[in-house]
């Protein structure tokens, strides 16, 4: 199995967890006679509210952070899913960053 076929799997699985955790409120809020729109919100927002933790979680799990070696420099770059040579090309710009200069 490729990456890109994992992380599709990966997708799958936090929109389809998301939905699970939105169908469960949205039972739990059926007993309370809710106008459909009420309804309709709750369920939504706690539903996003899943998926954007889930991705949050999985980004933190799978990113890469470089940040900058010089002493008290907070500069640090992010990224996700790329390959070797493209990882090293933003480890050298976090570490030569042009932002020293204006310090």
């Amino acid at each position: 199995m490729t990456k890109e076929h994992r992380r599709r799997i990966g997708s799958l699985l936090q929109i389809g967890v998301s939905l699970a955790v939105g169908a469960v409120i949205s039972i739990r809020l059926a007993l309370y006679d809710l106008p459909f729109f009420l309804h309709a919100a709750c369920v939504l927002g706690t539903a996003c509210s899943a998926l954007s933790a889930l991705l949050n979680i999985e980004q933190a799990w799978t990113a890469t952070t470089h940040r900058c070696t010089a002493p008290g420099c907070d500069f640090r770059v992010r990224m996700q899913h790329v390959d070797a040579g493209e990882n090293r090309r933003w480890q050298e710009i976090a570490a030569a960053h042009p932002r020293h200069d204006a310090v």
